[in-house]
């Protein structure tokens, strides 16, 4: 029990979830009882924008409350261990709550390079959809990671190769990733991040806690056990509205064949959404025995959003609504803010001012994020403008998306082609209006909110 008059906090991450797959955002076919009532608890935000559409760079935002260009870390390696890490002048929030008598832990993927600011810590890198041998391949070890590894061998001898050998077979190839998981349910990564979570919260805490729990999924592979492989029948599966389109709006050639592989990976995404959504209820059952839902800030968000077969394409890295939009929702200690619905829009690097707000920290003035706060309470709405950012592994290429309420801009360097989207008309992104004479002012005004933010956006330290 923990008897502390600062809240506990609890923030709970999932990767590569989509906005649409939350049954808070009203326009879900996935059931989330657990997260929705989380939502009926605190504030679901309805037009949360990450700041970039990758994991371990949109991570290094959340935990500094600083964009890209700011904290420096604005692209992710090939080699997902090569990728720079967070400059030791940058402090997380995890390092700035120890600093303030919290005690702190992490519990699954939390991608940040290298971990830092955890009192203890347990953890994996990801599933990782690339990787068909635990080890022996030039991208590195399986970033499932040695943690997992050494739980479930001494679980379940050899459990671990199977996981990647079965990755090895031609269906993986063949179902785009989507294959039922080779373990039960009971073995399977997210599982295991619940256990160590729960057996965190189990415990007798003396003092107040920060406690970051990273789900793997819904990221590829799309491996679902037992039952959530069958939860959601393909034949069922209604693909999504920009399934049969190209990025310009016009039709693209499908066959029955690829149509099957794209319902049964939705079919399997959504499965894994609701596998979450129940540890998230174990938890929740957990923490009402033990006293801490009332004195305990809890945060959900992920990290980036998947395409999911938009346009006939899987994956992230650009800065369409399905991959920058994501379900964030804050239910703050003792209910405040009960059943509210935001609106306005936010972002996602607002965690970290939220969390130090509401534990009674310093907010740095280097940090370009906004506590949540005000909304949360009904006494403030949201941002007229969200910035994100993308550069890609190589960084041949990079781009800067301005996100208002009704439209979107985006610029990839000179030579590129702009993009502008009224969202309100078009909101499935099917029209660059660029050279649409009618939005020449709305365009100018969009160039001139990302040029001040970005000019706003100091480089010095938090």
């Amino acid at each position: 029990m923990n008897n502390q008059s600062r809240p506990n906090i609890l923030v709970i991450t999932s990767d590569q979830q989509r906005y649409d797959t939350v049954g808070a955002s009203g326009v879900s076919c996935v059931r989330t009882p657990n997260l929705d009532a989380l939502a009926q608890r605190g504030a679901f935000f309805r037009n949360a924008i990450v700041q970039s559409p990758i994991c371990i760079t949109n991570r290094a935002c959340m935990m500094t409350g600083r964009y890209t260009r700011q904290h420096g870390v604005d692209y992710m390696e090939p080699i997902i261990d090569d990728t720079p890490g967070l400059p030791p002048w940058e402090l997380t929030i995890q390092e700035r709550l120890q600093n303030a008598g919290y005690h702190t832990a992490a519990f699954g993927k939390i991608h940040m390079m290298p971990e830092r600011g955890f009192h203890e810590q347990i953890l994996t890198g990801g599933k990782g959809a690339r990787w068909r041998k635990s080890a022996g391949l030039p991208i590195g070890l399986g970033p499932l990671g040695r943690d997992y590894a050494a739980w479930l061998e001494e679980r379940h001898p050899g459990a671990y190769e199977a996981i990647y050998e079965q990755r090895r077979h031609p269906d993986y190839g063949k179902y785009a990733t989507a294959l039922p998981n080779v373990l039960p349910l009971e073995e399977y990564v997210d599982y295991w991040i619940a256990d160590n979570t729960i057996e965190f919260l189990k415990r007798d805490h003396t003092r107040p806690f920060f406690v970051w729990c990273g789900f793997c999924g819904p990221h590829p592979p799309i491996d679902p056990p037992a039952p959530y492989d069958t939860m959601y029948p393909v034949d069922e599966v209604e693909l999504p509205p920009n399934y049969g389109v190209d990025e310009n709006g016009n039709p693209r050639e499908t066959t029955p064949e690829m149509d099957a592989v794209a319902r049964r990976f939705c079919a399997y995404y959504w499965g894994l959404v609701t596998l979450i959504d129940d540890m998230l209820g174990r938890m929740w059952g957990v923490m009402q025995e033990r006293g801490l839902l009332e004195n305990t800030l809890i945060i959900f968000a992920s990290d980036h959003g998947e395409m999911l077969y938009e346009f006939g394409r899987l994956g992230k890295g650009s800065f369409h609504e399905p991959i920058i939009r994501v379900p964030l929702i804050v239910a703050p200690p003792g209910g405040v803010g009960t059943g509210r619905v935001v609106d306005g829009l936010v972002e996602t690097f607002d965690i970290a001012p939220t969390v130090l707000d509401y534990a009674g920290a310093e907010v740095p003035s280097g940090m370009s994020a906004q506590s949540l706060r005000p909304p949360i309470e009904g006494t403030g709405t949201g941002k007229e403008m969200a910035l994100c950012g993308f550069t890609s592994g190589d960084r041949s290429r990079r781009g800067v998306c301005a996100r208002t309420e009704r439209y979107k801009y985006a610029f990839w360097g000179l030579g590129e082609r702009e993009q502008f989207f009224d969202l309100q008309e078009d909101p499935l992104e099917r029209h660059n209006a660029i050279e649409d004479a009618k939005y020449g002012e709305e365009i100018q005004r969009h160039r001139l909110l990302m040029l001040d933010r970005l000019m706003r956006a100091s480089q010095r330290p938090a």
